[in-house]
């Protein structure tokens, strides 16, 4: 059968896409495949994409509407989101991780202007991120870990909101509190705002930030005391951070500074370590590090066998036994067909180290 163009507002969920045909923007479709999901459709449409080419003859069936008899009555419990596998997870945390990406977009230069910001946006923005992470907290360690903003500031604050996201997971926080954390790694540094526009181009500390982000949300009405104290410690001595937010802040601030700063996972753990006691929380530091793994999602490493993979899934007892995309050779000196290995489940490949893919003048952004 032909392929048909199908404009992206009549695209049904089930249809083989084979291509997209007009668009604004550059997505490109890297594999044909199923529009499974409402967010996979969603994404589609949020990243510029106006008609597509599919596959008629490769339509899936309807899923059958539920009867009476084999429709159950809802229980009054509320139920903990199941734990799904990062590809099902992916696409669903692209959406909360772009949500993000907007909101502080939008939310920066009202900070700027001492406009009032809306809270409920964030906050609904920072619970997006918390479910994601109940469902997988994977998918998004992976994408704060491979995003690449434009803006320096935006990256480090949407990463800081994941990754805070993910340790309030690991410490089964309660909703409210998780959300509220979230929300104080999304603006902790909003100060840096004003610091680069008084003084651009030139270094700041972390205290000369928080001297500036303090002032600007104290004169946001809808700002709780609590977030402004998290952020306020965060860049203190362990001493004098009385809060266990203001200590979480201040390993995810940390963290993800170091990460930024081209420090892989094994690295970034070791400089954590020695600053536990002076201004990181030990405990709380050996809590984070088993949240984001030993090789966190986004990491390149190189098997004994020279194959490079990329950390798609960390595995919950196995440490060294990622999920890897494998991608390229690194003695061969050539790009492999792109393949998932799950080492938990063989004995042949053996991470040997993390990988710097500027040594083969390689590019991540051309694995995702």
């Amino acid at each position: 059968m032909a392929l048909q163009r199908v404009a992206i507002d009549e695209l049904q969920l089930g249809s083989y896409v084979v291509a997209v045909t007009r668009q604004r923007g550059d997505i490109v479709v890297k594999d044909a495949g199923w529009v499974r999901s409402p967010e996979a459709l969603a994404l589609l449409k949020q990243k510029g994409v106006l008609e597509v080419a599919i596959d008629p003859a490769k339509q899936l069936p309807a899923a059958p509407a539920p009867t009476e008899a084999t429709t159950e009555p809802k229980t009054t419990a509320a139920a903990k989101p199941p734990r799904i596998s990062f590809e099902q997870e992916i696409n669903k945390a692209e959406l909360a991780f772009s949500a993000g990406t907007q909101s502080l977009q939008a939310s920066f230069p009202k900070l700027l202007e001492q406009e009032e910001l809306d809270f409920h946006e964030l906050s609904s923005v920072s619970n997006r991120l918390l479910e994601s992470t109940k469902r997988n907290s994977q998918a998004l360690l992976f994408l704060q870990q491979v995003s690449q903003q434009n803006d320096a500031l935006l990256q480090h604050s949407l990463s800081c909101a994941c990754l805070m996201a993910a340790f309030a997971a690991r410490l089964k926080l309660p909703a409210e509190q998780a959300q509220l954390y979230t929300l104080a790694a999304l603006l902790h540094d909003s100060g840096a705002l004003l610091l680069q526009q008084l003084y651009p181009n030139q270094p700041y500390l972390d205290s000369d930030a928080t001297s500036y982000s303090i002032p600007m949300l104290q004169q946001q009405p809808d700002c709780p005391a609590e977030l402004l104290q998290m952020i306020e410690e965060h860049c203190l001595s362990l001493a004098q951070q009385q809060s266990l937010g203001g200590k979480m802040l201040a390993i995810v601030n940390s963290y993800s500074k170091l990460t930024a700063a081209g420090k892989n996972s094994l690295q970034a753990a070791a400089s954590l370590k020695k600053a536990e006691g002076k201004t990181l929380d030990s405990e709380l530091c050996a809590e984070f590090l088993q949240c984001v793994g030993l090789y966190s999602p986004g990491t390149v490493v190189r098997l004994k066998s020279g194959k490079l993979g990329l950390v798609l899934e960390n595995h919950s007892v196995h440490p060294d036994k990622p999920k890897l995309k494998l991608f390229y050779h690194s003695l061969h000196r050539h790009h492999l067909p792109a393949k998932l290995l799950d080492l938990s489940k063989q004995s042949e490949e053996v991470i040997e180290s993390c990988a710097d893919l500027k040594k083969y003048q390689l590019e991540l952004q051309h694995y995702l």
